[in-house]
């Protein structure tokens, strides 16, 4: 890796030559965080223009489908897209701005990376958070279709909304998590890991 060498050289070069140097390793970590930072960008992009995509379709299932439960479920998926619009918007802003240091280059991009990794997380548990309100819309979907009337206040309706409000999205924790954070790691987490340790290896010179 080119800023691993130039690290080794810089620490074995005497004091009067190493402004110089440092500010090589500076060149090279803005031609590498660019990089990494044009790829983060792809991927916000992409799932901004999906989200996008998720919110027409579902403003269509919440104004013209007919039964209660696929309306409730447009709006369920209205309000998810819409909140996936405005954490994408702010991360693309986060990114736009990793291309204005304003000062110290490193110092910089630390800052903006945890505020990529803080809005990762919301991601992570907004996404565990919609598996009960999932499974309300499924108890409404159920106690719609059913061929015979269920009360919610009755034990079979309690039960079915213990069943699937509780117990279900307890079961589909762990799964969606892993498969969450994998899904996060891909599109985000890989390419800050990189350019954190880019960063990391200059703090340490």
């Amino acid at each position: 890796m080119e800023l691993h060498e130039l690290r080794r050289r810089w620490q074995q070069q005497p004091a009067s030559s190493q402004i110089i140097e440092q500010q090589e390793l500076d060149a090279i970590l803005a031609r590498q965080s660019d990089g990494i930072i044009e790829r983060l960008r792809r991927s916000a992009r992409l799932e901004l223009y999906l989200n996008f995509g998720v919110l027409l379709v579902s403003l269509a299932l919440a104004w013209l489908a007919q039964p209660f439960w696929v309306r409730m479920l447009g709006w369920v998926l209205v309000v998810v897209g819409g909140v996936c619009i405005v954490y994408l918007w702010r991360k693309l802003h986060l990114l736009r701005r990793m291309d204005d240091p304003a000062g110290d280059l490193r110092a910089h991009l630390l800052r903006l990376a945890s505020g990529l990794r803080a809005l990762i997380c919301f991601y992570f548990r907004f996404t565990l958070a919609m598996l009960p309100v999932t499974g309300f819309v499924q108890v409404l979907m159920v106690a719609s279709t059913a061929k015979r009337d269920i009360s919610l206040t009755t034990l079979p309706g309690l039960a079915l909304v213990v069943g699937l409000v509780v117990v279900l999205p307890a079961l589909l924790y762990l799964p969606v998590a892993s498969v969450t954070r994998l899904y996060l790691q891909r599109l985000y987490g890989q390419h800050l890991d990189r350019l954190e340790e880019c960063l990391r290896e200059l703090q340490s010179s």
